[in-house]
């Protein structure tokens, strides 16, 4: 026992994050966090990597691209720039590499492991949904689309992400410390309204992949107010993956019940 345990130490699992819609790498906030305690629960070692789409975040000055598959080959690019710095500070290679994705996320690992299924050994979708699978109303509840409007239309950043945090999140006790962080991020790296037509335009027109080629785990959140659970189900019987769903989490799965979801994406072994 002694020796299987010293064995797993000793192996590395990397795990490499995209966020959604309008989102980037800091909007992961304690999820990270909750992540390493997992693993490490676990007696794992794990390396975590956050990429931000082009138009959010590290790349808000860009203008975001017109498909999913074109942000797929941008975020890939910078996955490699992650693998050559490993190299040049001397990292050994991981192990395992595990993609993680929330949302929209979630339509660019699609569009990224359909195409290049060697690049990760594993992979999770969070609340996502595709087109060709799901029903449109399904894929954006009709009951949502007021909410677009009124974010769009809303002048300041606080109250734009108070509207968001309202929507994505069934946390309600945690929204006034995560308002102060989100709010912050749009002053420091705001998403264009632009930016943000763009990527719904490429959500839209994204077409579930004819197959996934890498394990897959899928992970929902039953109270999720923006996308019906039922396309969460739909990825998982399309590619005969594994699903959990936790029963009140909202949207931001990762903010709602993050603890559950790393503890989820941990304990997941599909060899």
């Amino acid at each position: 026992m002694a020796d299987s345990t010293a064995n797993l130490k000793k192996e590395i699992h990397q795990l490499v994050l995209l966020r959604g819609l309008a989102r980037e790498s800091r909007h992961w906030g304690t999820f990270i966090q909750d992540l390493e305690t997992a693993y490490s629960e676990r007696g794992l070692s794990v390396r975590v990597e956050t990429i931000d789409l082009p138009g959010c975040g590290r790349h808000s000055e860009m203008t975001a691209l017109l498909s999913i598959e074109e942000t797929a080959e941008f975020v890939r690019e910078k996955f490699k720039e992650i693998l050559v710095r490993e190299v040049e500070a001397g990292l050994k290679p991981a192990d395992h590499r595990r993609l993680v994705a929330i949302s929209l996320g979630g339509m660019v690992g699609a569009a990224w492991i359909s195409k290049y299924p060697t690049d990760f050994h594993s992979s999770v979708a969070m609340n996502s949904s595709f087109r060709g699978i799901s029903r449109f109303h399904e894929r954006l509840k009709w009951t949502s689309w007021y909410r677009f409007v009124q974010i769009l239309r809303s002048g300041e950043p606080e109250d734009r992400e108070r509207q968001i945090l309202d929507w994505i999140s069934n946390r309600p006790e945690r929204r006034s410390s995560v308002l102060t962080s989100w709010t912050e991020i749009q002053h420091t790296r705001p998403v264009s309204k632009i930016n943000l037509a763009l990527q719904l335009a490429a959500a839209a027109r994204f077409q579930a992949p004819h197959r996934w080629p890498i394990p897959l785990l899928v992970l929902s959140g039953g109270g999720d107010r923006m996308v019906n659970p039922s396309c969460s189900q739909s990825i998982a019987k399309l590619y005969k993956a594994t699903i959990h769903t936790h029963p009140t989490a909202g949207h931001d799965l990762a903010l709602d019940e993050g603890p559950w979801v790393a503890r989820m994406i941990a304990e997941w072994n599909p060899n």
